[in-house]
């Protein structure tokens, strides 16, 4: 049954090509490698805020003990929001159930997916320059940087936003920049005072216009990782961008400009970041997307094909989830999560007699496409209207935490499992009624 027997290689070792050996190793895919461009796995960034419908793949593959280890625990909300200037309290958006969010250090939640992986199954400083599709051979080529080459059947293409399998594939799209820019940092909880200390064991999100600041409860105590990830959205023009990458170091200094005369708790987390940032500099990024890709793969046989999943295809803005105000919930790393998860469920368990490979990607693009190209709109809408000038006297009629949450469950109890078999089942049915009518006993999602 399915393509279990195929070689897989898998380019990207990020949070998303690391979800997917993950959800591979689970459902049986043994033949796959992943081919990682730096000379060691490490993801870049603050703390990311992994939510409801992630944690629920994630926990499936049996990460929920590791990941807790190190992430933050039973949050008392989803989110607090904070009025900028005089730190008054505007609404909170209540947890969507359990298993609830987790908010951790990307190269934390990264260490957590690598740990199930066999050492045998990765290679790092692979960076792929050649693509190719071999008829003498049957199969893909890959040329990396360092001359060395390999043969597949199957290629994922999980390497991010300047996918380098995405350029491969002949697409000659650029991503658009947002209009916001990114602070990342780091703040101790004992560099705060006892009270903005308190606050900040909580998500809480400090609006102002065209710009807020949001802080993340990074970890715990247990494992000695409790720390803030601070992100700061700043509506900026990207011709003050002088760096030939999207991320960037920039000054402390610079971020103040954006808040000093925002509430006394913001102007501790400054002075907070000055002290965990000796050398006045902290991470800056520049936010793009892209537009919607109509197809996601292609295929050179009945048995081979290219995919794109995660950032390579669907990038997403970190504002999904509000129509009307941003946040930060982490709903790229979890659409990857999502999506590495789907992938190999299909290619493992497709119905052997329902079609070739082409008919198997498809289904997944049926799957995935229509929710992140949902998730896509709507983050990037909430970032536009984040970037407009709107008058605090019109924030109550704009602001509804209630409302907002309530647009936010369709993103939040999602049942990929339960998608994915019924799609299966449908498709092992249609295989059945073509011969003897006896519909979908073979049809195993592992949950």
């Amino acid at each position: 049954m399915g393509f279990s027997e195929k070689k897989i290689a898998v380019i990207g070792g990020g949070l998303g090509g690391m979800a997917f050996m993950n959800s591979a190793i689970h459902t049986g895919l043994r033949n796959v490698h992943l081919y990682e461009a730096a000379a060691e796995f490490t993801e870049v960034g603050a703390g990311v805020n992994i939510t409801k419908n992630a944690n629920r793949v994630l926990d499936t593959f049996g990460l929920g003990e590791d990941m807790l280890w190190r992430s933050s625990r039973n949050p008392p909300s989803y989110m607090e929001y904070r009025h900028y200037r005089t730190g008054e309290y505007l609404g909170q958006i209540d947890e969507f159930g359990d298993p609830k969010s987790r908010q951790i250090h990307r190269a934390h939640l990264l260490d957590v997916l690598r740990k199930k992986v066999p050492d045998e199954m990765l290679s790092t400083g692979k960076k792929l320059e050649a693509l190719e599709w071999s008829v003498e051979q049957n199969s893909y080529i890959l040329t990396f940087k360092d001359k060395t080459t390999t043969t597949a059947d199957i290629v994922i293409g999980c390497d991010g936003i300047k996918s380098a399998v995405r350029k491969h594939l002949g697409f000659k799209d650029s991503p658009i920049y947002s209009g916001q820019m990114v602070y990342r940092g780091y703040v101790s909880y004992d560099d705060l005072t006892a009270e903005t200390a308190e606050l900040l064991h909580k998500t809480v999100n400090f609006r102002g216009p065209q710009r807020h600041v949001l802080t993340l409860p990074i970890g715990n105590d247990e494992s000695k990782t409790s720390r803030i990830g601070i992100i700061a959205f700043m509506t900026e023009p990207l011709e003050g961008w002088t760096s030939e990458s999207w991320l960037d170091k920039a000054p402390i200094d610079d971020l103040y400009e954006h808040v000093k005369d925002w509430t006394g708790a913001v102007q501790e987390i400054i002075a907070g970041l000055r002290k965990g940032h000796p050398d006045g500099l902290i991470l800056k990024q520049t936010l793009y997307v892209r537009e919607p890709t109509e197809k996601w793969f292609r295929t050179d046989t009945a048995e081979n094909g290219i995919i794109l999943i995660g950032d390579s295809v669907h990038s997403t803005l970190p504002h999904q989830g509000m129509e009307t105000d941003p946040q930060k919930t982490g709903q790229g790393a979890c659409m990857a999560i999502e999506s590495g998860f789907a992938l190999s469920q299909i290619l493992q368990h497709w119905p052997s007699s329902s079609g070739d490979l082409q008919s198997a990607l498809q289904c997944f693009q049926d799957i995935r496409k229509p929710r992140t190209d949902k998730i896509t709109k709507t983050s990037y809408e909430a970032g536009k209207i984040a970037s407009c000038a709107i008058p605090e006297e019109m924030w109550i009629d704009t602001f509804k935490p209630d409302v907002i949450r309530d647009r936010m469950k369709w993103v939040m109890e999602y049942d990929l499992l339960g998608d994915i078999r019924s799609k299966l089942i449908s498709k092992e049915q249609e295989r059945s009624e073509s011969y003897d009518g006896d519909g979908a006993k073979g049809v195993e999602v592992r949950a």
